[in-house]
């Protein structure tokens, strides 16, 4: 069975393809005390290198999940598709 390798340097190998980057989302989970709920989470969302990134506190695990979802439903499609 023939074995095959790449090392830095093979001048055969084609180069990868560059990546988009879409971006990044941040959670940070804490427990608020004296709150009913007590849950709170901080979502940051990137997206990219040259936009701000906008920021949301929600108290349940609910509204966090819903955040995610419509993040990545947003990224979605083939490379170089517009974002929603």
């Amino acid at each position: 069975m023939a074995q095959h390798s790449a090392s830095v340097g093979d001048e055969d190998q084609a180069p990868e393809p560059a990546i988009e980057e879409l971006g990044a989302l941040v959670l940070r989970v804490w427990r608020e005390p004296g709150a009913e709920q007590g849950l709170r989470v901080r979502i940051l969302a990137s997206e990219g290198q040259s936009e701000p990134a906008s920021m949301a506190v929600v108290a349940d695990p609910e509204s966090a999940l819903e955040a995610v979802r419509k993040w990545l439903e947003a990224r979605q499609g083939p490379p170089g598709a517009p974002r929603g």
